[in-house]
């Protein structure tokens, strides 16, 4: 009876589970994107609806076309015209026994995307959420 149980012993000590997710950002609060409104939302309603941006971005100022035809012609670089805020969401887990290990990463990412004109009023917003339930505060 003795020699059954050190097998079992050996392998429950040889095998491990553990789960886990990371968040990064803050949530998006959905809720307040339909107080954007395009041609009348100014940065100013998007920074005090959703802070500061986790990152910026710039579209072309010039059209392909203008810049083509115009090469040696040093185009300024353009203001930065859009906020991007993102939320995400790294859930692992793993599961190992003797030598046998199987791992999964799953990364979900919650963007929000904000553009704006020349005078800085709101021209699109685009949102996408892929972590589900909106993450408890």
């Amino acid at each position: 009876m003795r020699s059954c149980r050190l097998p079992i012993l050996v392998l429950g000590l040889a095998t491990g589970c553990a789960l886990g997710t990371q968040r990064f950002g803050r949530a998006i609060d959905e809720s307040r994107i339909p107080s954007l409104e395009v041609g009348v939302s100014t940065k100013a309603d998007v920074l005090r609806l959703f802070g500061p941006p986790t990152s910026y971005s710039r579209l072309p100022a010039v059209a392909v076309e203008e810049r083509v035809a115009a090469p040696a012609e040093r185009v300024p670089e353009p203001e930065p015209n859009a906020f991007v805020y993102e939320y995400r969401e790294d859930r692992e887990n793993f599961f190992t026994v003797l030598l046998f290990t199987r791992f999964r990463r799953e990364v979900l990412t919650d963007r929000l995307l904000v553009f704006f004109d020349a005078g800085d009023v709101v021209r699109y917003v685009a949102f996408e959420r892929e972590t589900g339930e909106p993450a408890a505060r």
